[in-house]
């Protein structure tokens, strides 16, 4: 995509009237101060009545002739004007110099990305050509960020994904995370109730999020997808120990795991399980479902390039998803350890640091 903005051309009529520019600040203020008035008295001398007052006087009403008027324009010891035209330059007194422009973006246009393999850039050139053959242009470059962000009508940052299961006849479990789509450096709340039906014990739960990038070009013909990067986003222990790989992560237990009115463990409680999230399933006071709620980290901008990941994107020739992903570790009695994964809840991260 290329666009040209022709803000000041010596050829255009225009040139005749001054810069062109919206805004003028001279460096001279005597001179920045009448610039304005001089603009002025040269448009109107250059307008058809300036002309006009010019030629004729009060003391004559004769229709001056051509000749008359050839005579006085190139009589002798009058200086003839140059107009920009025809010099093909203007002089621009030192000061500051501002022009006004928009560009409407289509929103088929990717945005701003920039990956290890390919990269998508936006930037703005200025040239100006100065008169003099040994005079070079001069260019300066400054590259654009373009953001893309939700509509105001989008729902991925406000609908839920809700997963509801049973895992085995030996627990059932629900997870809510709260909208579809995050910004990076923003937390991601996830919602969980887990309810034992047998004597199970939860020693464990992981967040997890997942970067797959692809690429592809030469019309498809060529297509090749990195290595899935995985990155731990939390995890609590039975044992009350949490672990964030970025500040901000919190859990609260809202009811179960062996406490009662939302009060929150301790390791001194009298039905509190070091070993089992759920709570302690040997009596039938504390049978019943644990809710809790994770509020997940993500990083943001100014992470480690390994901790850094990359938003969701729509180019057609890089693509970057994400998932979410949920493991818990559970024991069953008389059993090994078995791993409980979920790869349901698809995230994506969008542009821009919150």
């Amino acid at each position: 995509m290329t666009h040209i903005w022709p803000f000041f051309n010596a050829a255009f009529p225009t040139a005749e009237l001054g810069p062109c520019a919206d805004n003028v600040r001279l460096a001279n203020t005597d001179h920045n101060s009448s610039i304005g008035s001089a603009i002025e008295s040269f448009a109107r001398s250059a307008s058809p009545i300036g002309r006009s007052s010019r030629l004729g006087t009060p003391n004559t009403d004769k229709r001056l002739s051509l000749s008359s008027v050839q005579s006085k324009s190139f009589c002798k010891g009058e200086p003839h004007r140059e107009t920009v035209a025809q010099k093909g330059h203007r002089v621009f007194q030192p000061g500051e110099y501002t022009y006004n422009f928009e560009l409407p973006l289509e929103s088929c246009l990717p945005e701003t990305m920039e990956v290890e393999l390919g990269s998508v850039k936006y930037e703005l050139e200025a040239t100006l050509d100065r008169a003099g053959a040994f005079r070079p242009k001069l260019v300066g470059k400054k590259e654009v960020i373009l953001i893309r962000c939700p509509s105001e009508s989008s729902l991925e940052g406000t609908e839920p994904i809700a997963i509801s299961r049973i895992w085995e006849d030996q627990l059932h479990y629900d997870i809510v995370i709260s909208g579809k789509s995050r910004p990076l450096n923003s937390t991601i709340p996830i919602a969980f109730k887990l309810t034992p039906l047998a004597k199970v014990r939860c020693h464990r739960i992981k967040v997890y999020i997942t970067e797959n990038i692809e690429y592809s070009c030469r019309n498809k013909k060529v297509h090749r997808i990195d290595p899935t990067r995985k990155i731990l986003l939390f995890d609590k222990r039975a044992d009350g120990t949490t672990t964030s790989a970025f500040a901000g992560s919190t859990s609260t237990i809202i009811s179960g795991g062996g406490i009662t009115n939302g009060a929150q463990p301790t390791s001194h409680g009298p039905n509190t399980s070091t070993d089992n999230i759920l709570g302690d399933l040997t009596g039938e006071l504390n049978v019943g479902p644990t809710e809790m709620e994770f509020n997940v980290q993500l990083p943001g901008c100014n992470v480690k390039e390994k901790e850094r990941i990359h938003f969701d994107t729509t180019c057609k020739d890089i693509q970057v998803h994400h998932w979410l992903k949920v493991l818990i570790n559970i024991r069953f009695t008389g059993l090994g350890l078995l791993t409980l994964t979920h790869p349901d809840c698809y995230a994506p991260l969008k542009s821009g640091c919150q």
